[in-house]
């Protein structure tokens, strides 16, 4: 069995260990650059790696059809966002089994996406798409206050915030169109969603379609910093099951999946719970990135990247393992007051790691260098993961990391 993987970053780069695994072939298509660079305890269990100059859809599947003529290849796989609609180009040219192109295109895209819940009948925001500050504004109008101004195909949060005015929706457009940090070597184009604002608990749910049909694996409730902005500072993650409402979002997210014409592989779809149910915000054709999908692990005993595999190849998913924890969680170190300088130090963080139950931690924004004036996941200065015994137990391990650990201007 031999699979291709598409340029794998963050979670995607759970893929090849899966696939060993699984007692799949691998073989990496990948700039090998940036985010997309593969670490050596990634590379282990990489059998082949062709490196391209830019993930072009034109250059991509050039090199697939050359991987599939030396040995031919039984499943594909997107490794991040970006690489969804070129994967599932490549799956339907090489004829394997994938999402449709068309369907993979209208996923990336938030406003495809809405557009083709409401004509399903699937619940979701109303929203109006924009191309300039004026049309922002006027949408805020239609859609009506508060809602909130997103980039059409970003990820991470990065462009959205809630609007409550006209000055807001044209600030919101300007600082979109005006944006300079790449992601993945991307930045947001000057089309935008003006959306209804949802209110409600935020969650994720974490599953895998196979045959089109939709699995849930696990639920992520959200920790948001302070709006007009949704950074995500942290998540608490817990088996689908101990979700009270998880029949309601199954129900929903089946709905969704089936509109949109998911037939294959991992998801990660992002939901608030608003008085008339669960409501879609939007899905990826992917697993979650921010360890999400290791964590999923972790509480469920089940790989999502064995699981999605699966899936995707044809073959008898893997059993479970036992969990873990019950419950896992990861929390992000925040500090907006320094945004666009940089600090001296974390206070607490050494006695945070002594802890008991956080198990894994990471600076990514060291002393003295610059942390970027965005409230996204590109401004965490750093992350502690934990397991805990019950919910009730991790929420209060996560606020004890949120008091205890200080950010030093």
């Amino acid at each position: 069995m031999h699979v291709l993987l598409v340029g794998p970053a963050s979670s995607g780069q759970l893929y090849p260990q899966a696939a060993r695994r699984l007692g799949m072939r691998v073989t990496v298509i990948t700039t090998g650059r940036d985010v997309y660079a593969l670490p050596d305890d990634v590379r282990e269990f990489i059998d082949d790696i062709r490196f391209v100059g830019t993930l072009s859809a034109a250059e991509l599947r050039a090199t697939s059809r050359q991987v599939h003529r030396e040995r031919p290849v039984h499943a594909v796989v997107a490794g991040d966002e970006f690489t969804v609609p070129a994967t599932a180009t490549i799956a339907a040219d090489l004829g394997v089994d994938g999402i449709d192109p068309a369907d993979a295109q209208v996923v990336r895209d938030k406003s495809a996406m809405r557009a083709r819940l409401h004509a399903a009948g699937v619940r979701a925001p109303a929203f109006v798409v924009a191309s300039s500050p004026a049309e922002a504004a006027d949408a805020g109008e239609t859609v009506g206050f508060p809602c909130v101004i997103k980039p059409s195909g970003m990820v991470g949060t990065i462009g959205v915030r809630r609007a409550d005015s006209r000055e807001d929706l044209i600030d919101g457009y300007r600082r979109i169109a005006d944006e300079t940090l790449p992601v993945a070597g991307r930045l947001p184009d000057s089309t935008v969603v003006v959306e209804q604002y949802l209110r409600g608990q935020e969650f994720s749910a974490e599953g895998y379609v196979r045959q089109g049909q939709a699995t849930i694996l696990a639920i992520t409730e959200k920790c948001l910093g302070p709006e007009p902005y949704f950074q995500q500072q942290g998540h608490i993650v817990r088996p689908a099951q101990d979700v009270p409402g998880h029949e309601a979002v199954a129900d929903h997210l089946e709905q969704v999946t089936k509109a949109l014409g998911l037939t294959t592989g991992a998801f990660h779809a992002e939901y608030r719970v608003t008085d008339e149910g669960p409501t879609l915000i939007e899905i990826g054709a992917r697993m979650a990135g921010d360890h999400i999908a290791e964590m999923v692990e972790t509480v469920t005993g089940l790989s999502l990247a064995q699981a999605s595999l699966a899936a995707a190849a044809g073959v008898p998913c893997p059993a479970p393992a036992t969990p873990a924890a019950a419950v896992a969680g990861i929390h992000f170190v925040t500090e907006p007051r320094l945004a666009g300088r940089s600090h001296t130090g974390l206070r607490g963080w050494e006695e945070a790691l002594r802890l008991p139950g956080v198990h894994d931690a990471r600076i990514a924004i060291p002393a003295g260098r610059p942390i970027p004036d965005r409230q996204d996941m590109r401004s965490r200065i750093g992350h502690l993961m934990f397991t805990a015994a019950t919910y009730d137990d991790a929420v209060r391990l996560r606020r004890t990391l949120a008091d205890r650990i200080s950010v030093v201007g």
